[in-house]
């Protein structure tokens, strides 16, 4: 997360985008900070992409800010087959090597990689090894996604990192990524009450901010 405005950031991390972009546009906020709230508001809503596209068009494109929100959307459109262009596997490469790179977001691009990797490459040994440089990173945030990332490699470990992750996106106050945790960890459970009481747990923080791909993954079920 770019926002360094305490109630922008709130406003994110409890999945409240659209008024958390009308409070940056109030605020007159960085433009690289509008540009990931509705890069955000698309891969967790699916909603704005043409405006995301376009905020992130505005931003310098040799600035390894620009690069990297190029790169993440680029991604959502990959990941979502939405509107898939011809270079967007590039522009997701040379976006997250940039923010690997960079001191400032080199543990966000390590793992951007990986999911990279194992998402769209189906390459789970590079995959592995960039979530494995992530985690030098002392964010918890970022650790809640590498360790969710890391149950696939390390089955014998799942059920440890899937609620790990769970657990540090709860305290940190993120509600979707919290949400997006508890489905996980349901999903590698056996039937039962903890997976039940998972799941609607997860499903009512889903409806209540329309986060629509995870809507989909509990309705699907």
């Amino acid at each position: 997360m770019l926002a360094n405005d305490p109630y922008i950031a709130a406003l994110w991390r409890l999945g409240h985008f659209e008024q958390a972009l009308d409070l940056a546009a109030e605020r007159a906020a960085a433009p690289e900070i509008q540009a990931e709230l509705l890069i955000d508001r698309f891969f967790w809503q699916g909603e704005d992409h043409d405006a995301a596209q376009s905020a992130v068009d505005a931003l310098d494109p040799a600035s390894t800010a620009g690069r990297y929100l190029a790169a993440r959307h680029a991604y959502s459109r990959l990941l979502f087959q939405h509107e898939i262009r011809p270079d967007d596997q590039a522009v997701v490469r040379v976006g997250y090597e940039a923010a690997a790179a960079d001191p400032q977001l080199a543990g966000w691009g390590e793992f951007h990689l990986g999911v990279f990797s194992d998402n769209i490459l189906e390459d789970p040994t590079a995959a592995k090894a960039h979530f494995e440089r992530a985690m030098k990173d002392d964010d918890p945030l970022l650790r809640s996604y590498v360790v969710r990332h890391m149950s696939v490699h390390e089955p014998e470990r799942a059920l440890d990192h899937l609620r790990h992750s769970l657990y540090l996106r709860a305290t940190l106050g993120y509600r979707p990524q919290t949400a997006a945790a508890m489905v996980a960890l349901a999903d590698a459970l056996p039937e039962g009450d903890e997976r039940q009481h998972l799941r609607a747990a997860a499903l009512v923080t889903a409806q209540e901010l329309q986060l629509s791909w995870l809507l989909g993954a509990l309705t699907q079920a």
